[in-house]
């Protein structure tokens, strides 16, 4: 049997946690699935995974064999880039992203890995409408969301995106300040439509998580609008970091200390399948995974 292709099905198992979503994901049947677990398990001498009718869990030594994995399948993957290196990426890349993180934290990386691949074309479709990849023959979508509505579809972490309360001295010298996230439903927020969760905002620190309900007089399905909104006074707004770090170092907005810290948004990269996936979308996916973070904290130097 194909003892790397046993490693890549145990990897997703463990990270999917049903033979059923690895089987689909990968176009093959759950007892071939369970085939492949077999075979690991009489290679490894232990057993990896316990099961039931309705559920598995993974056994400790699963767990230490899934860490092997992982060295297994990236090790491969950087010889497989290494022996590919001399091959020139072509084509074309289709990208989704919305627009407000298109235009503050991505567009330089894009621009930077089209210049690292001058024979590669990138085609952007900017919306925060959530894009069907499939029917719009979308590569690669940014997203603020992990969650999928299409088990094709595969979602990776690309980095973590800090958020924070903020508002314009005018509105805070009228209204008042805040002084915790309890008193938020006093005021008028600013509401981003497009969140799943857009009354309720969530706070946590290392004791747990909190959210509070609030209202207010605009709701825009664009974060950048939202700033705009926060500089002119309308309210208080819940937005990313890194779209305000030059409103916050000129003064035109304040940030709000409410003892309670925004949970960040994970930023994600969401594409169809990972079997014989395009060169191109794999560079490109890691190239986020390596440059996004830098980006939001505007901290980015990549050439």
């Amino acid at each position: 049997m194909d003892r790397l292709k046993g490693i890549e099905y145990f990897k997703r198992i463990v990270e999917l946690g049903s033979f059923t979503a690895v089987a689909e994901e990968f176009g093959c049947s759950n007892a071939v699935i369970s085939k492949y677990v077999r075979y690991l398990e009489d290679w490894t001498g232990a057993r990896l995974v316990n099961r039931s009718t309705r559920s598995i869990s993974i056994t400790e030594e699963g767990q230490s064999f899934y860490d092997y994995c992982v060295n297994v399948l990236d090790n491969t993957g950087q010889v497989l880039d290494t022996l590919t290196a001399n091959h020139d990426v072509s084509g074309q890349l289709v990208v989704a992203c919305p627009v407000s993180l298109s235009v503050r934290v991505l567009a330089p990386l894009v621009f930077r890995f089209q210049q690292a691949h001058p024979g590669l074309t990138i085609r952007l479709r900017l919306s925060d409408e959530m894009t069907d990849l499939i029917s719009n023959g979308v590569d690669v979508a940014i997203r603020g969301t992990g969650q999928l509505a299409d088990s094709a579809l595969v979602a990776t972490a690309v980095a973590q995106m800090e958020r924070c309360v903020v508002a314009s001295p005018g509105y805070l010298s009228q209204h008042g300040q805040p002084g915790s996230i309890d008193e938020l439903s006093h005021h008028q927020c600013l509401v981003f439509s497009l969140s799943q969760d857009s009354l309720q905002w969530e706070f946590g620190d290392d004791n747990g998580r909190r959210s509070v309900a609030i209202s207010g007089p605009l709701i825009a399905d664009n974060s950048l609008m939202l700033v705009e909104a926060a500089r002119a006074g309308l309210g208080i707004a819940l937005v990313p970091r890194s779209y305000i770090h030059d409103e916050l170092q000129a003064g035109s907005l304040t940030e709000l200390e409410l003892g309670l810290q925004p949970i960040p948004r994970t930023i994600y990269a969401v594409y169809p399948g990972r079997q014989h996936l395009p060169r191109r979308t794999r560079l490109f996916i890691d190239y986020l995974k390596t440059h996004v973070a830098a980006a939001l904290e505007g901290t980015l130097t990549v050439s």
